[in-house]
């Protein structure tokens, strides 16, 4: 999860055989960014979390992408 006050993210990141295979957005409080809930299908096509930001909502595309980042760091992983 990340938590920029105005705008939050928790996501479930699924991992099978070291690629990321799902992100499912648990919660996601924003002003006007739900847009930028598609990057989760950027992240998982392009294997890495260092995509374009959806125009339009730029803060809550970095926010997901930085609950993205914090859930394959933790351990809280789902590995098939």
């Amino acid at each position: 999860e990340y938590d920029v006050d105005f705008i939050y993210a928790k996501v479930e990141v699924t991992v099978q055989n070291g690629e990321i295979t799902n992100i499912n957005i648990l919660e996601h409080r924003h002003e006007r960014g739900k847009t930028a809930e598609v990057i989760t299908d950027s992240i998982v096509d392009k294997q890495k979390i260092d995509v374009d930001a959806i125009s339009g909502a730029t803060n809550s595309s970095t926010v997901i992408k930085k609950a993205v980042e914090n859930a394959l760091k933790s351990r809280k992983l789902t590995t098939f």
